[in-house]
Parts: structure tokens; sequence; C-alpha cells
């Protein structure tokens, strides 16, 4: 006799079958068969020893060896039984999409492709900084996955357990990216004083830096509290015209990466406009 049935992952290889030897009359020659069905079965090349060890398999395949007993020339061949190696066949399914989002706020949730196939599914996701190392997730245990508040990039995948007659196989799904959209958006200066109706000295800009295309708006208010847009400040400098009161300047940069824009604002200005009433004297007189 041959054994054992065994569970095997798909593109595995099996264990090599054990054998009973025959006993009885005769000398015996070996031919081991397989079948991808259990009932059609034909000779493998080359497989004429006691034992089989098969190689990698990617589908179930059943086995039986035929023993020859050959006494006083006359050969006659008996079967042994059958063994089948089953293959856990299964697709992880697939995970999506990669997206671009501002820094500090979290992905959409990612859709999920079930897996098909064999066995009991399991979920496992898991995370990297660079793509290449990725860590569990811990408690990212269910078939989709909503991931947190992001400050950096980061890539996603989904491990899928397929659990068969108490083999277990592991495959995992595509990759997915979430690019985050960092960027500083620099700074403006500086707080200065000018004499009523005056025209200030222009705002001078650090440069913003980081991911993106930027784009400019400048706001403005007059108590450093509710800003509003200057109509045409689009451009990352600014020359205030003259003022008659105090006035608070600020600038929204926009990033625009992957067609995502995220908008950070710089630190405000004040312009401090001395106002006073200058008093009066009077009158004219007459004198001798």
């Amino acid at each position: 006799s041959i054994s054992a049935a065994q569970t095997i992952c798909e593109g595995a290889t099996p264990a090599a079958f054990t054998a009973v030897a025959p006993t009885g009359d005769g000398v015996y020659t070996f031919q081991w068969q397989d079948s991808p069905d259990g009932i059609t079965f034909s000779d493998i090349g080359g497989a004429t020893l006691a034992t089989y060890a098969p190689g990698a398999l990617t589908a179930d395949r059943w086995y039986k060896r035929k023993v020859t007993s050959t006494l006083n020339t006359i050969p006659c061949t008996e079967e042994t039984n059958l063994v089948k190696v089953t293959v856990n066949n299964f697709i992880p399914g697939s995970i999506s999409a990669d997206e671009t989002i501002c820094e500090g706020t979290a992905p959409a949730p990612f859709p999920s492709v079930s897996p098909t196939g064999d066995g009991t599914f399991t979920f496992q996701w898991r995370s990297s900084a660079d793509g290449i190392t990725f860590a569990n997730i811990v408690g990212a245990v269910s078939e989709t996955y909503n991931a947190g508040i992001l400050s950096a990039d980061t890539w996603y995948l989904r491990q899928v357990t397929s659990t068969l007659s108490g083999n277990s196989c592991m495959e995992e799904t595509n990759t997915i990216k979430v690019t985050v959209n960092n960027f500083i958006p620099g700074s403006i200066s500086a707080n200065q004083t000018i004499c009523e109706g005056a025209i200030p000295a222009a705002l001078t800009s650090v440069t913003p830096t980081g991911d993106g295309t930027y784009t400019y708006q400048w706001k403005e208010s007059t108590d450093g509290t509710v800003f509003t847009d200057i109509a045409g400040a689009i451009f990352e400098t600014f020359a205030p015209p003259a003022l008659t009161q105090d006035m608070w300047y600020k600038r929204a940069v926009t990033s625009t990466l992957s067609g995502t824009p995220c908008t950070e604002e710089t630190n405000s200005v004040r312009i401090t406009v001395n106002n006073f009433v200058p008093g009066s004297i009077g009158s004219d007189q007459p004198i001798c």
C-alpha cells in the first residue's frame, strides 16, 4: 500500500509517499501512475521505484502504484490503494485604489474584491513606509480596512490565508499607495508701523517647500480675526496699498498634487497705522 493523502498549498511540493512493501511470490517491479480526476491514470515516466516523491503541484492529483510480480517468467500485476494530494487553490482578491490626500487627513475606505477558491479565508492587513518592508496592522483582520489619519506616504496590502483540511496557505493582494501631500507654506514678513495714508513696504516671502504645485491667495483683516480674500492678490508676494487704519495680512498657499489641492496658511503680519488728531489752535487776532 501507499500513503498518505495530504493537502498542500498551490505550487508546493507534497511529502514523499511512504510505502508498505509488497509480500508474496515473485520478483517485484513498480510503476507509479497519476491522474487529474481519480479515474483516468497514466504512467509517470521514470517512476519505477517502491516509493515516489511528486514534484510541485498546482492542481489536485491522485496517485497509485502498480506492482508486477514475476514468477517463472510469468508477470502478474496488481495495484495499490489510491492517495489524493489536494491542492488549496484560491485567488486572494484585490484592494483599491491609490489616492492622494492632504496631510493630517484620512484616506477613503479601501474597497475589496473578495477572495475566491478553496478553503476558509482569514485576513491580515499590512502597511509600509517605503513600499518594501511591510508590518502587520494590529487588529486589522477584516476583509476591508479604513486607514486613520496620515502624515506621510503609506503603502498597504492584504494577506489572505485559506485554510483547507487543516492546512493553511497565504497569498497577498496587490499593493496600493496613499500619497500624502506634505508641504510647508513658507512665511511672510514683517510687522511694520506707518503713518496714516502712507504705503507700507511690500511684504516679503519665504517660499513654500514640499510636494505639489503652488498657488496663492492673500487675505486681509481689520481685526486680526476675520480674514477675507484680496481680489487679484494671487502671487507669492504682495504690496499693500496706502492705509488709513491697522490691517493684518496672511497668505493662503494651495499645493496641488495628483489633482488633489491642499491649503495651508502662513503666519499673519500686522501693519499698524499711526492714527492721531493733531489738535488745533485758535484763533487769529489783531494786535498793536
